[in-house]
């Protein structure tokens, strides 16, 4: 089924988007509400924007089919650094960001193991965002103690990918070496 959507953003957040498959705009937030209330009320406008899937994806569709780009893959680049750059400390909490950037499409899967055990606690990431590009990337941030001799490992599982790719980051390398493939 091919589909129409347009979505609406404030401040990083989305409010409201438009669904051909619901065949009307969607509130995502009480800002949002007003909108789509306005705009659901005009049967014109609607069925202009429900026209879309006819009028201009299933045409894009085709066009993206034949040019190849609905299998377009981009294996991602990805990088780890430590948020606050004094040494790391026994006790102190530290940000560690794994960077995963320039992939297509946008599924993908990220995580963070500390010494081969996979951490989730303290694990935060920001939906895949995209690059300008026709890419994408994504952070993925694992807040910790570091401990002497640990070693963290960033992990991507990516379609572009024929198996997990995997970046080490261990707290006494150099900068050149945070960026090594393991």
């Amino acid at each position: 089924d091919v589909r129409y959507l347009d979505r609406y953003f404030y401040n990083q957040e989305e409010f409201l988007y438009f669904d051909s498959k619901e065949g009307k705009f969607i509130a995502k937030t009480e800002f949002g509400k007003p909108d789509a209330d306005y705009w659901n009320s005009n049967k014109e406008f609607i069925e202009d924007w429900n026209s879309r899937v006819q009028t201009i994806c299933i045409p894009n569709y085709g066009t993206a089919t034949t040019s190849g780009i609905t299998g377009r893959r981009v294996k991602p680049s990805i990088k780890i650094s430590l948020m606050n750059q004094d040494e790391p400390s026994q006790g102190k909490q530290h940000l560690l960001i794994c960077n995963v950037f320039a992939f297509y499409p946008s599924e993908i899967e990220v995580k963070w193991y500390r010494n081969g055990q996979e951490e989730t606690e303290q694990v935060q990431s920001t939906e895949p965002y995209l690059n300008g590009d026709w890419t994408f990337q994504i952070l993925v941030m694992l807040e910790t103690e570091i401990q002497k001799g640990d070693k963290f490992t960033c992990e991507v599982h990516h379609k572009s990918l024929e198996a997990p790719y995997q970046v080490d980051w261990h707290p006494q390398s150099s900068d050149a070496a945070k960026n090594k493939m393991a």
